[in-house]
This record gives C-alpha cells, structure tokens and sequence, in this order.
C-alpha cells in the first residue's frame, strides 16, 4: 500500500504547490501574531518596519505581481507541454510536468501571494498598534520569487532541448530498471518458463477480476505476497505491468484449500494500482518507448531530423543494455515466502520481446536512411558489450532482421565500406559469422 501511496503522490501536480501553500499560510499568521504583539519591537531594526499604510502598499503591489507572474507561469507550462506535445510525443508531457522544478516554482508563487493578500487582509490600524513587520517578510519573499523566476525560464530553455528530454527519459529508464534490480535479486523469487514450475498444489481455482479499467502502473508483490502466505493461497497475476486491462479481465487467478473470504475480490484489487495513463516509475519498457516515439517523430518526413533519431537509438541501446543484465528470460517470476513456498505468479516479457519491440518501428520508418542503421549497429554494439550468450544471439538475430528490412539498393561503394566495417565489429564482439 506504501508503493501505491508514493505512486499516487509523484503523480499529484498540487502536492509541492500545496505544501508550499500551506507554509506561506503559517507564516504570515506568525508575522500576523508577532506584529499584533508588539513582539518585534526592539529585536528587528527600525528601517525594517514599516507604518499600517505602507505596508498595504508594498503587500497589495506584490500579491498583484505574484499573480501576474503565476499566470504567465501558467502560459509558459501550456506553451511547453504544447511544443512536447507536437514535436517529441504526447507521451513525454509527464517529464515536464512532474519535474520538481516546475512545481517548485509554482508553489512559491502560489505561497507569496498567499502571505501577501492573508497579510494584507489584517492590515489595518485598528489591528496594529505600532509599526509592523509583515511587509520586509512580504519584499523578501517577492525576492525569492523574483530569482525562482529567473531559474524557472532557465530551466524551460533548457527543458525544450531534445537531447536533454531523451536524456532525461533515459535516466528516468535507468532509474526504473534499478528498483527491477533490486527486486529480482531477492532469495525468494525465482524466474521460470512455465507457471507450472511454481509447484502450487491447491485443490480449487477461483478467478478474480478487475474492478476497474486502466493501465496497471502498480501491483505491490511484497505485500500480495505476505497476504497470500497468510492465508495459505497461491496467487497468478494474469497480466504485466503497463498492461491495458478492463472490468471484464481476470486479473488474479487463486489457488486454494479452505473457502476464501466473500470480499477476495476486493481485497486483491487493493494491491493493484490503475491509471488513465502508463507511467514509468516501475515500468522501463514505457520509458523506452518514448524514446521510440521521439526517433519516430525525428526520422518522419515532416521534421526530418535523422541526428535526433540516432541520439535516440544510442540511448535506447544504453538502456536495453542495462536491462538485458538483469532481465532473466523466462515468461514468468514466482515469489516464495520464508518457508519457501510458492504464493505469487506474475508474467514478465522476455528479453528477445523487449529488444525486438524497441527496435522494430525505427527499423521500418528508417529503413531508406543509411545513418540510422549505422546508428542501430552501434546500438547493438552496446548492447552487446558485457552481455551473456543469450543476449548476443538476440542482438545477432535483431541485426538480422534489421539487415534484411534496410533497402540496400541504393549505397554506394563508401556506404559499402563503412557498413562492413561496422558489420565486422560487431560480428566479433558477439562472436558471430558473417
């Protein structure tokens, strides 16, 4: 439940806006306390206080130009996430917008002009009886704002760069690829070809559905796993992580002895964790498929840029390079308990899969560009670095194929020449035959 907590959090835009929010609020019922008291007096230097009018000018001049500054921040995430949308993938909207600085920037606009309209609601004679400090926290803070701005178009000039956002995706794969790591190298699970491998011995079988209709982004195997060995119950999630599924999909199939509990369904589909988009925090293979869809959209005759679309494949190929390492290749991983029982189920693809589906739509749309299937071969070049014997046949085969698609006919005697040199490399570091 933990994992789904986090999860729903880094997808929340308002959190750091909110939080922000909620700390300008503090502040200024402290300044609001402390000028009402009289508490400063004598402690903070005179030339930082100011008179009831003063201060109402300095605060309602600055919550007007946090506003304005909010808004225009506004305009420029719409141009932004507009320009992502158009020009790399709809998909990579979510780099942007769930880039802590984005939000950083917004929450102390939005926290600024909470302190100075909250400030200035009270500000009156009436209320304070000598001079007040509200409006030197008020010209601080706009200070704060003002240098947040400036990183803000910094950090927007250099966000809209391509190569930092294939950068950036990739980084993001890394990342997700190293939480699979970390998981796969625990003692209690085990990768295997055939679920009947597990070794469940249960008499019944009861198949449970989804209750919902989404993208799986999440499904918590410790905490399925824990539930599964206390109750004696052996489960199969019948799907993968990233996987579309509806109301009508069977989402676990139980193993068990003894009657299960009336509200299984229920229970089972508090582990599962739905959205209306995929997300990449523990799913690399969509972090890698934007990186496709930026090439896609590079090598297309309407931007026709064939030096992005191999930035692209070589940081695919230095992603799929880490994740064939850990990504064993069988169809499916169990989860044991302490006891070494079988209890959790769940589908994986196999390497070949996820190598042939990264490669396979750059292959098609840049079959007549000579610089991409150079820029293929030193991706597999780089896959193959390192790699076991299985892998370096699956990069041999995707080579292959990618060989046998690429339209030949029209390079000449240099092209030739460089593509058996880049042919030879690679057929000795995978220890293959021309």
């Amino acid at each position: 439940m933990f994992k789904k907590m986090v999860l729903r959090i880094r997808e929340s835009i308002w959190l750091l806006p909110g939080i922000y929010s909620i700390f300008a609020f503090l502040l200024a019922l402290l300044v609001i306390y402390i000028d009402h008291n009289q508490m400063a007096e004598g402690i903070v230097p005179k030339f930082l206080m100011t008179n009831v009018d003063l201060a109402q000018t300095i605060l309602g001049s600055i919550s007007a130009a946090l506003l304005t500054m909010t808004t225009i921040t506004f305009s420029t995430i719409m141009v932004v996430l507009t320009t992502y949308s158009s020009q790399f993938s709809p998909r990579t909207l979510n780099n942007f917008v769930e880039d802590p600085v984005t939000m950083r920037v917004l929450g102390i606009f939005m926290g600024g002009f909470v302190y100075s309209i909250l400030s200035l609601l009270f500000m009156s004679e009436s209320w304070y009886e000598s001079q007040v400090i509200a409006a030197t926290f008020g010209v601080l803070i706009a200070f704060i704002c003002l240098a947040f701005f400036a990183y803000f178009i910094h950090n927007v000039a250099t966000s809209i760069q391509v190569s930092k956002l294939i950068r950036d995706i990739t980084d993001g794969a890394l990342k997700s690829i190293r939480r699979q790591e970390g998981a796969l190298e625990s003692e209690f699970l085990k990768v295997i070809d055939d679920r009947k491998d597990a070794g469940f011995s249960y008499q019944l079988i009861r198949d449970v559905k989804c209750k919902e209709f989404g993208y799986v982004q999440l499904l918590d195997y410790e905490s399925l796993t824990a539930y599964a060995a206390e109750r004696n119950l052996g489960i199969e999630a019948n799907f993968q992580i990233g996987e579309f599924l509806t109301a009508e999909s069977i989402a676990f199939r139980v193993h068990h002895n003894n009657e299960l509990e009336e509200d299984i369904e229920d229970v089972l589909n508090q582990f599962l964790r739905l959205g209306k988009e995929r997300s990449s925090y523990h799913d690399p293979e969509f972090a890698l498929q934007k990186i496709v869809e930026v090439a896609l959209r590079a090598i297309s005759p309407a931007i026709n840029d064939p030096n992005t679309a191999k930035n692209c494949v070589l940081h695919l190929g230095m992603a799929l390079a880490h994740l064939s390492r850990i990504r064993a290749n069988g169809r499916y991983i169990a989860y044991y308990d302490r006891n070494m029982e079988p209890r959790v189920i769940r589908m994986q693809k196999r390497t070949k899969d996820i190598v042939y589906l990264s490669f396979y739509q750059i292959v098609h749309y840049g079959k007549q560009d000579f610089s991409i299937l150079i820029a293929l071969i030193e991706s597999f070049l780089l896959i193959g670095k390192n790699a076991d014997e299985t892998v370096k046949n699956i990069v041999w085969e995707i080579f292959i194929y990618s060989l046998e698609k690429f339209n030949s006919e029209e390079l000449k005697e240099l092209d030739k020449l460089y593509l058996n040199e880049k042919k030879s490399e690679l057929s000795t570091l995978l220890g293959k035959s021309l």
